[in-house]
């Protein structure tokens, strides 16, 4: 059974809470902005600096996180239930889809095909993709499940700093 166990003080000390399924406002449980560590079992799961899974988004796949480095910020979480299966996106240069564009089937440093820096749009075909601001899996991150399309990375505060992607993979 997948789950996340979420503590209030770094070194899983502290308050503690175990979830099964998704929490919309962590408000609600009275951890609202107060994790400082965790624990995840199973399938991955995405934190969201807002209520009804909103806001800035972070990727917490099975392990243990003594330390967040944005402890005391998350506000709702969702389990991934998606099919990993097939991984397909298809990035634009542009907004509404437009320009130049890379499908991509594997995690991929953007640098290396000549697309870092300059997406702006994206469809989502299959499995749950991350996209990160700089290389290496390093910087914000924006999470995309299948069927997703975002026609503009404006109202995200990420056009044009897309540097590296990657699916999530099935575990074996």
């Amino acid at each position: 059974m997948s789950k996340i166990i979420i503590f209030s003080k770094e070194d899983f000390e502290g308050r503690t809470a175990e979830f099964k399924n998704d929490v919309h406002n962590l408000e609600e449980k009275g951890f609202n902005n107060v994790i400082s560590s965790l624990k995840v079992i199973g399938v991955p799961w995405v934190a969201y600096y807002d209520k009804n899974f909103t806001g800035k988004q972070r990727v917490f796949e099975e392990g243990e996180y003594a330390t967040l480095d944005d402890k005391g910020m998350f506000s709702s979480f969702k389990i991934i239930t998606d099919d990993l299966d097939n991984p397909e996106i298809q990035l634009f240069e542009h907004v509404g889809y437009q320009g130049r564009s890379v499908t991509l089937h594997k995690e991929t440093c953007l640098h290396e095909i000549d697309f870092s820096d300059i997406a702006s749009s994206h469809k989502v075909k299959g499995g749950v993709w991350v996209i990160y601001e700089h290389v290496n899996r390093q910087g914000a991150q924006l999470v995309s499940f299948p069927g997703d399309e975002v026609p503009s990375y404006f109202p995200l505060s990420f056009n044009d700093v897309a540097s590296h992607v990657r699916p999530l993979l099935p575990k074996p």
